[in-house]
């Protein structure tokens, strides 16, 4: 009868989840930490006021619904990567502006993509993100070991990209869409109409895959109360401390990634004062603190690029929507390298050298297929711990923080976007220094706001 009734408590709090948004019309953001708050709280409860043989069947229910929203993750994966990746690619005009600015503006991105993942993983490591977690038989699986690193690049070439979608072998699929995509740009150049039909359908299934996204992320709050409730009725007040560690970590990531990485872009490429970049830069960063939303900064992310940082427009008009939706270093780089390691010392899982190479190779390609999908962070997660063979529950354990890393993440993003747009002007001679560095900021700032 007390397995009875527990249960029915946490059918409860899901009907309660569901009249938040139906009733009281409460945001995305409020029901994922409400869901975060119940699921601490029924956990809890099961940790200390209930004996463990009730506890371990209340916990194979409610994993049920946990696991359940995992595989629906999972599900999005194959659809979602490479039809982002093509079109994406297909948004260039031709060859001779993939060559010129695009594989400038690409390199770059996945540049700071790479440094993002490594600096992912040096902090994840260094704040040791879910050292000490007990999460009973959450991912009961095998460790996932990789042969040598030869081996495993070698792997990477698709040799049979269908194989590769059916065995989740992500990096082969990723390098078959870049390839993909390279020749439709080649194709688009020397007849505009031949590749138009496939542009179409590409954009329309884009549209179809990433609605599919939002109506699986929609039950994030569900997961959430599923997967806390599970993981803190085994671990009790342990897991919170974990918790906080790992949002402090990702944010002191993100602050390295702005300070080092794009000042250390703007002092010795472009040479100029990064102090004095940031405060122009300020509008956009603080619109994507604020809004969360690259795409929806993206207006004052254009703007900020040509009044303020004195990029040429045309360069602001290619650098500014394709980074909205292909440069995502906190989002593709420091996020999911943060939350493998997170798995790995939560599941007690040793990482080979070889797999912490692959978290890095995967966040490069991660970076361009993003389609600005809704907490896009959570696709490349997914994606990471996939590859490298680690419990993919750790996103689902994470995700009752994500609202507050989000805010770090999507100003990394935007900043990330902003550099880049200086450094390709800079290199094509189509930033204006003087203007730059002759600008009142102050009345600049006045006239934004």
């Amino acid at each position: 009868m007390g397995m009875v009734l527990w249960l029915l408590i946490f059918v409860a709090l899901l009907a309660a989840l569901v009249a938040m948004k139906r009733v009281w019309h409460l945001s995305f953001s409020i029901r994922v930490s409400v869901s975060l708050l119940l699921g601490a709280a029924l956990g809890l409860s099961l940790f200390f006021f209930v004996e463990e043989s009730i506890s371990s069947q209340v916990r194979r229910w409610v994993a049920l619904v946990g696991n359940g929203y995992v595989d629906l993750l999972r599900m999005l994966i194959i659809p979602l990567v490479p039809t982002s990746i093509i079109a994406g690619l297909m948004r260039l005009g031709n060859t001779h502006e993939l060559r010129r600015m695009g594989v400038r503006t690409i390199s770059l991105f996945l540049f700071t993509a790479t440094i993002a993942g490594t600096i992912g993983l040096l902090v994840g490591s260094l704040f040791a993100v879910g050292q000490g977690m007990v999460v009973g038989d959450l991912a009961e699986r095998t460790p996932n070991t990789l042969g040598n690193i030869f081996a495993q690049f070698r792997a990477f070439i698709p040799s049979n990209p269908v194989q590769s979608a059916a065995e989740m072998q992500m990096i082969p699929l990723v390098v078959f869409s870049v390839f993909i995509g390279v020749a439709a740009i080649a194709v688009k150049t020397k007849k505009p109409d031949a590749i138009k039909p496939l542009e179409q359908l590409l954009e329309s299934f884009l549209q179809v895959v990433i609605e599919l996204t939002k109506i699986v992320l929609r039950l994030t709050p569900y997961g959430v109360l599923a997967l806390t409730t599970y993981w803190l009725s085994s671990t009790g007040l342990a897991a919170l401390g974990q918790l906080g560690l790992f949002v402090l970590a990702v944010i002191f990531a993100c602050l390295l990634q702005i300070s080092l990485v794009y000042g250390g872009l703007l002092a010795f490429l472009v040479k100029i004062n990064p102090i004095r970049f940031f405060k122009a830069a300020s509008p956009a960063m603080l619109l994507a603190f604020s809004s969360r939303s690259s795409l929806g900064s993206l207006t004052m992310t254009i703007n900020t690029m040509t009044d303020r940082l004195k990029v040429n427009s045309r360069v602001a008009n290619f650098v500014g929507p394709l980074g909205a939706v292909m440069n995502m270093d906190a989002c593709g780089g420091i996020f999911p390298a943060m939350v493998a390691v997170f798995a790995a010392n939560a599941f007690g899982i040793e990482l080979a050298l070889s797999q912490y190479i692959l978290i890095v190779v995967v966040s490069i390609f991660a970076s361009l297929g993003s389609a600005a999908v809704p907490m896009g962070a959570t696709a490349f997660t997914i994606i990471t711990l996939t590859t490298v063979g680690l419990p993919v529950e750790a996103v689902g354990m994470v995700a009752g923080v994500d609202f507050l890393v989000d805010m770090f993440r999507t100003m990394t993003n935007v900043t990330g976007d902003l550099t880049t747009s200086v450094v390709v002007a800079n290199a094509l001679g189509e930033f204006d220094r003087d203007a730059f560095n002759s600008q009142d900021l102050k009345v600049a700032t006045a006239q934004a706001t």
